[in-house]
């Protein structure tokens, strides 16, 4: 009778406490009735749930914004000097982005990227190599000449003192302080692609942001090559007859150019015309296309004229180069 009385009991707890709401697991309880065997504990089972992980959402992709080139298609008589000029970019940019290792053999029709100051944030590769072992060769007529809008030109010229016609002629420009200590530096070509032995020609670096306290330049030997076979490209070009006055605040020089070859023609023949002051530094140069009607026949002449910036004092002595080379097939 206790026992149908205890069980009763039991159910009606339940009946309302699930009423409410709450599910509450009942604890066993061990039956201390006389004579009885004790129940085991019960021990509770862990149910685990799987829950799907969180996938973080995709990462949204920035476009590069690259800035688009601008692209100059070479002229009958342009220069790389020149187009750096009208584009107002530094020379050696434009040689370096474009893998121009000669800047002299340009091509009519050649499309070049006039660098626009982005490339300057990452680092250029090095497209022009110094030969392993250069050759010889003299240095003179080093200056260097400030400009009316703050920008510092460094000219000299190379002098071919080997028994080899040069080609790939480059020198190293270092502006020093006072103290020797190195504050901005540049390559430059010198403006003939070809230097026969005894020959001179200029060379020109331009800094345009210069930093202050420039004091002098170092100029060293970077490289130089011997043409070889390339100097059968050239014609042989005599210059005759030169003449060299002011013209205003310029100095213009005249003359004759003749085809010395005994069987060559020449298709393209350009002038470089250098100043000196009266020590015999550079001043001043300009390379010039000679204008001829289709070719120049061996022996045939043709006469030129150019009218160019110089700096510091009236030129005191001048020189002119010719260069001839064979029409291309």
């Amino acid at each position: 009778m206790i026992r149908k009385l205890r069980g009763l009991l039991l159910a009606v707890g339940l009946i309302v406490l699930t009423a409410c709401g709450q599910v509450v697991t009942p604890q066993p309880t061990t039956d201390t009735t006389p004579g009885s065997t004790p129940l085991p504990s019960a021990t509770p089972t862990l149910r685990v749930t799987a829950t799907a992980p969180v996938t973080p959402p995709a990462a949204t992709a920035t476009p590069t914004l690259t800035p688009t080139p601008i692209i100059h298609v070479v002229q009958e008589g342009e220069t790389l000097l020149s187009i750096a000029f009208d584009y107002g970019v530094n020379l050696q940019a434009l040689q370096t982005i474009n893998g121009i290792e000669n800047p002299q053999l340009l091509r009519v029709g050649q499309s070049l990227i006039i660098p626009t100051g982005e490339e300057e944030s990452g680092e250029t590769p090095n497209l022009l190599l110094p030969t392993p072992t250069p050759l010889s060769f003299g240095l003179e007529g080093i200056a260097l000449h400030e400009t009316p809008v703050g920008s510092l030109w460094c000219m000299g010229e190379v002098v071919n003192t080997t028994d080899a016609t040069l080609t790939n002629v480059q020198v190293h420009v270092i502006l020093l302080d006072a103290a020797g200590e190195r504050l901005a530096e540049a390559d430059a070509f010198a403006a003939a692609d070809l230097i026969q032995p005894g020959e001179r020609s200029p060379f020109g670096v331009l800094f345009t942001n210069p930093p202050p306290g420039w004091a002098t330049p170092d100029v060293t030997i970077l490289r130089g090559e011997a043409a070889g076979s390339l100097a059968d490209s050239y014609v042989p070009i005599d210059v005759t007859e030169t003449d060299g006055q002011l013209s205003g605040s310029q100095f213009q020089v005249t003359g004759v150019v003749q085809n010395t070859s005994a069987d060559q023609t020449a298709g393209d023949v350009r002038v470089i015309a250098t100043t000196y002051d009266a020590q015999g530094a550079v001043t001043g140069f300009r390379h010039r296309r000679v204008e001829i009607e289709g070719t120049l026949a061996p022996g045939v002449t043709a006469p030129f004229a150019m009218t160019f910036t110089f700096h510091g004092d009236a030129p005191a002595d001048f020189n002119v180069i010719a260069l001839g080379r064979v029409p291309a097939e």
